[in-house]
């Protein structure tokens, strides 16, 4: 493979995996936001002063689809008591959302996940992966704006690196069109 094929095939897979996740945020199935949000926890404390609420132990949040399993997860709040920030940690803190009823969940885990509500980040950071669909991206550090659409993706200097996996698209014939590819080692998930 000539090297503008390679760096091809890159961009179309680090487009592929941007888009997906992506639209795991943006696209999520209509009736999760319309959903009660259950969460249970071994712990909870809330700091009405700080605006924060903080569940420990075994959490558990669901809305529909979504569901965030994590060993903490911190809740802040605005002076005017909407969310302003989401902070979930844990060995790995765990995420997953289905965006279409036929599809399965996109599923990603990382040590810690925040999403940023007014400017619309989301971070994982800590061995951070995503899944959709077969398609993996794996990092020390993801970082997504979803106001933009952008993403990024970097290693911890001197360990590790940043690899994506995918699965080959279905020709016609029902056969692969491409053979699974892979950028950078094998890490430990």
């Amino acid at each position: 493979m000539t090297p503008n094929n390679r760096y091809s095939s890159i961009f179309k897979a680090l487009t592929a995996i941007t888009l997906a996740a992506i639209t795991t945020v943006t696209q999520a199935l209509p009736d999760d936001r319309t959903q009660r949000i259950s969460v249970g926890s071994e712990s909870m404390s809330a700091d009405r002063a700080n605006n924060l609420v903080v569940y420990s132990d075994n959490v558990v949040i669901t809305q529909g689809s979504l569901q965030i399993r994590a060993d903490r997860v911190e809740v802040y709040f605005t002076a005017s008591d909407e969310i302003s920030r989401v902070i979930a940690v844990g060995r790995p803190a765990h995420f997953q959302q289905k965006i279409l009823e036929s599809e399965e969940p996109v599923k990603a885990h990382a040590e810690r996940i925040e999403y940023v509500i007014s400017s619309e980040e989301l971070q994982l950071t800590g061995q951070a992966y995503i899944d959709r669909d077969g398609n993996t991206l794996t990092a020390e550090k993801i970082d997504y704006d979803l106001a933009t659409e952008q993403m990024s993706a970097r290693s911890q200097p001197g360990k590790g690196r940043v690899e994506m996996i995918w699965k080959p698209e279905s020709t016609g014939a029902g056969e692969p069109a491409e053979t699974e590819a892979e950028t950078g080692t094998t890490t430990d998930q």
